[in-house]
């Protein structure tokens, strides 16, 4: 009897040793960036003007529908409607073309005509202090923050569910960077026009943290390229400014580490002259891909230079 046990444990051992390995397996490292903004994030470019050569499925790049990634194929996806798109078709196209092996995986989550400073609910100003249950994409300080903003706390639970997704799938999702394309909003107040900068600070570190993620790029546009700008965006200058101080290459005080600022002026737009047409949109979005791979090269430059005392 005792015989026969010890052969029972020492087979259960073999199977174990047997069976491990592949179970133990180390899931697969993908990377994912986060688009996000207001409406010129969500997109005004026409589906029907997409040049052919920009209509072509991406069997590298995965994009989350919502509920699962699928690839990317601009005619297919419901992008900002039926009918249009935003800078995720030439972000997608830049990537693929210029690093044809390397898979990506994109989570957009864009709301038009919204705010970034947590001052605002919406569309409304009430005040620089932060308040529960308002309109804006404010992350709040912390992740259990009762002032997260409604659209920070949307975006999160994007991009909480797409790593989750992946995760399921076996893979280990690694947040890549985060393109950003917003501002018109904050453009139409003196405080959060003229504390841009902070904002842009806090969004990002939020991300990041939610994402458990180091610091990554952070790319954005630059908001309202026309002049003359319509005279509801009362400090578009100073909105400007901050964006151009935050830039990792500014030599200002108030530079972050990753911010990469990408000009728009004569990026062609909309007879509205706040939003980008289906060239403009080609454009801001390759730019966007662009900037993301010059920001992560700045920053592994800067690293290896960095004191290690």
């Amino acid at each position: 009897m005792s015989y026969r046990f010890t052969a029972v444990i020492g087979l259960i051992f073999a199977l174990t040793a047997v069976v491990s390995p592949s179970t133990a397996t180390a899931a697969e490292p993908v990377d994912v960036y986060i688009l996000s903004g207001q409406s010129n994030m969500a997109g005004s470019g026409a589906k029907a003007q997409l040049p052919e050569s920009w209509q072509k499925s991406l069997p590298s790049v995965q994009y989350w529908d919502g509920k699962q990634f699928v690839e990317f194929a601009p005619n297919s996806l419901n992008l900002n409607g039926g009918g249009r798109f935003g800078p995720e078709v030439g972000f997608a196209g830049t990537f693929a073309s210029l690093l044809p092996n390397q898979k990506i995986y994109i989570v957009k989550f864009a709301l038009s005509g919204q705010p970034l400073h947590a001052g605002f609910n919406g569309a409304k100003w009430t005040g620089e202090e932060p308040g529960p249950n308002r309109g804006t994409f404010y992350p709040g300080i912390s992740p259990d923050d009762p002032n997260m903003g409604n659209h920070y706390k949307r975006l999160r639970d994007q991009f909480t569910k797409a790593f989750e997704a992946l995760k399921a799938d076996g893979k280990e999702p690694q947040l890549k960077g985060v393109a950003w394309m917003q501002g018109e909003a904050d453009a139409k107040q003196e405080v959060s026009a003229t504390k841009y900068d902070q904002s842009i600070a806090l969004l990002k570190a939020r991300i990041e943290e939610d994402c458990q993620s180091q610091p990554v790029p952070f790319v954005m546009g630059e908001v309202l390229p026309n002049v003359p700008w319509m005279e509801r965006f009362t400090h578009r200058n100073e909105i400007r400014a901050q964006q151009a101080a935050v830039d990792m290459r500014s030599g200002s005080d108030l530079a972050i580490r990753g911010v990469w600022t990408v000009p728009t002026d004569g990026m062609p737009l909309l007879a509205d002259t706040v939003h980008y047409d289906t060239t403009g949109q080609l454009m801001l979005g390759t730019s966007f891909a662009l900037g993301m791979m010059e920001a992560a090269n700045q920053m592994k430059m800067l690293s290896a230079n960095d004191d290690p005392e």
